[in-house]
């Protein structure tokens, strides 16, 4: 028997069979017509009892309580505890649908590619995060418009007409037109498509970037080539040119051989700097010891034309000796290089809250504000001319950089046109080694006065 029917027999023996047998006694001991009176009371009571219970659980259906069962026996009672034994099972279901349509939509926003789902006809269903921030797109104030109306490109309504086999389409973003994006349609379902949207902005830029420096390489290399050809020429017909000729000639090819020489090496020494992580080897470096170096290399450089003043007053520092005499040497060079004789230039080592700095300052021509971010870039000059007059190879910085990163510490570089330059390396307070502090050395600069 269906529970229906256990539920119909158990109504009629609680309800139903009293009635009549009571009918039945009452027309045994009074009559025939009394026990029809009897038998239809009785049966108006059930019916009014019956019709008291439906409207119980008419008015709890519509506002259901799994833990407030309306007070009912019988029969009825266990319909309504079978009732709510199902509503409870059915929330509990709902709210693991609910749990895990949240957990996949904070997942879909998480994604950094933007995600659209449309139907056949390009109406909107749904966008996580990203493809708001690529494409515009808002929910729920956007669902069911149609994407070409939101994305207003040339060509993208007629990519979206046919994408099978395409090249993805690529799109300028209209709120930030410095963001690229490649958007590719997938079919999704019957009647369904995906508009996946990857933000191409920095591959772009690093494809500008190999290009341009590969051009720079290119010419670098083309200019001092060039120069030796030429002179080489001259070479093979002996009249055509004196021995102090000649040997003029041997002079300037030598300096451009050696200016290629140079690039060569920077290069391979940028090209290793991006390839590891980290130094090969580290060692506690006594910067005392280090800035001596630095500064008998300054006098050379300098060959007595600047005031330089070095001094050393902070612990010693933890690194690679070689790519961090490598990185100061640059700054100092460049400093040298880029202030007018009879200018000052200043190095220091200090401790200073906490962070170790190494910096120089000098008395230059300075380097306007809009240089200022782009110094790091290989082969970025402020002055072409003048760079390439003073012998370095654009590589320098970018070099500085690597290597400061690779030492967890930060370039720095403050400057205004006419007033000099100071460029700042930090470097955290774990890398420092106060057991090596130089402080007691450093009571007075160690000074090369200009002229001398």
């Amino acid at each position: 028997m269906t529970g229906a029917g256990r539920w119909c027999t158990r109504i009629v023996l609680t309800g139903v069979l009293p009635v009549v047998g009571l009918a039945l006694l009452v027309a045994a001991i009074h009559g025939v017509t009394w026990g029809w009176a009897v038998a239809a009371v009785g049966f108006m009571l059930v019916v009014m009892l019956q019709t008291r219970r439906l409207a119980l659980l008419a008015v709890w259906i519509d506002g259901p309580q799994p833990a407030e069962v309306p007070d009912s026996g019988g029969a009825w009672g266990e319909v309504f505890r079978k009732l709510a034994r199902k509503l409870r099972l059915d929330a509990r279901a709902l709210a693991e649908v609910e749990a895990s349509l949240r957990s996949f939509s904070e997942a879909m926003d998480a994604v950094p590619d933007g995600l659209v789902v449309l139907t056949d006809d390009h109406q909107v269903q749904w966008a996580n995060r990203a493809a708001g921030e690529h494409l515009g797109i808002r929910l729920p104030r956007d669902r069911g418009a149609i994407i070409e109306q939101l994305v207003r490109a040339p060509g993208f309504a007629e990519y979206l007409g046919s994408p099978a086999g395409q090249s993805p389409f690529i799109l300028q973003s209209a709120a930030a037109r410095s963001r690229v994006y490649s958007l590719r349609a997938v079919p999704l379902g019957e009647c369904n498509t995906l508009l996946v949207s990857l933000d191409v902005t920095d591959a772009r830029r690093v494809e500008a970037m190999r290009s341009t420096f590969v051009a720079n390489v290119s010419h670098e290399l083309r200019t001092p080539l060039t120069v030796v050809s030429g002179f080489l020429e001259h070479f093979g017909d002996e009249s055509a040119m004196s021995a102090e000729e000649r040997q003029h000639f041997a002079r300037l090819m030598s300096e451009q051989t050696r200016r290629m020489l140079s690039l060569v090496d920077d290069l391979l020494t940028l090209s290793r700097l991006e390839a590891e992580d980290a130094p090969a080897s580290e060692e506690d470096i006594d910067m005392a010891d280090l800035l001596a170096q630095l500064r008998a290399e300054a006098e050379s450089l300098s060959a007595g034309r600047h005031c330089l003043q070095v001094s050393c007053r902070g612990p010693g520092l933890r690194g690679n000796r070689n790519e961090l005499h490598s990185a100061f040497g640059n700054l100092v060079s460049n400093a040298i290089r880029y202030t007018p004789a009879g200018g000052e230039i200043r190095v220091r080592w200090k401790l200073r809250s906490g962070v170790g700095v190494f910096s120089v300052r000098d008395s230059g021509v300075g380097i306007a504000a809009e240089h200022l971010p782009r110094l790091t870039e290989r082969f970025y000059r402020v002055d072409r001319g003048r760079s390439r007059d003073t012998g370095g190879t654009g590589l320098g910085l970018a070099i500085v950089k690597h290597i400061l990163l690779r030492h967890q510490a930060a370039l720095v570089i403050d400057s205004e046109p006419g007033a000099g330059s100071n460029f700042r390396a930090e470097f955290p307070e774990w890398r420092l080694r106060p057991q090596l502090s130089t402080a007691a050395q450093a009571d007075g600069e160690a000074e090369v006065p200009a002229g001398r």
